[in-house]
């Protein structure tokens, strides 16, 4: 995407936006309150980019902005950093079971 010229890109994201809205919107709407801050973290653990600056990239500020005072009102942290020493050891330890095949 980084050859497109911006016309170009920014059709391709619309595309790509309508193609994950239609995979995957059922199941994020679905998650409790809990799963829906691991996956924030699982998001950066994955990416190496915390949601908030994803959310930047291919949105813009103003919407980064906007997504980030609503996750605020539900106790949400677009800009929560993944830590696998500290906050997030067990998610880690979990993780790491999954990609060995024990869980």
């Amino acid at each position: 995407m980084a050859t497109m010229d911006k016309r170009d890109r920014k059709k391709r994201m619309k595309e790509l936006e309508k193609e994950i809205k239609r995979d995957y919107e059922g199941e994020l709407t679905k998650l409790s309150f809990t799963q829906g801050r691991i996956l924030i973290k699982l998001l950066d653990r994955e990416t190496g980019s915390i949601s908030y600056d994803i959310v930047k990239e291919f949105r813009g500020g103003f919407t980064a902005w906007f997504f980030q005072g609503i996750a605020k009102m539900f106790d949400y942290d677009l800009k929560s950093e993944y830590d696998p020493e500290g906050d997030d050891k067990i998610i880690e330890e979990v993780v790491k079971q999954v990609e060995q095949g024990n869980l």
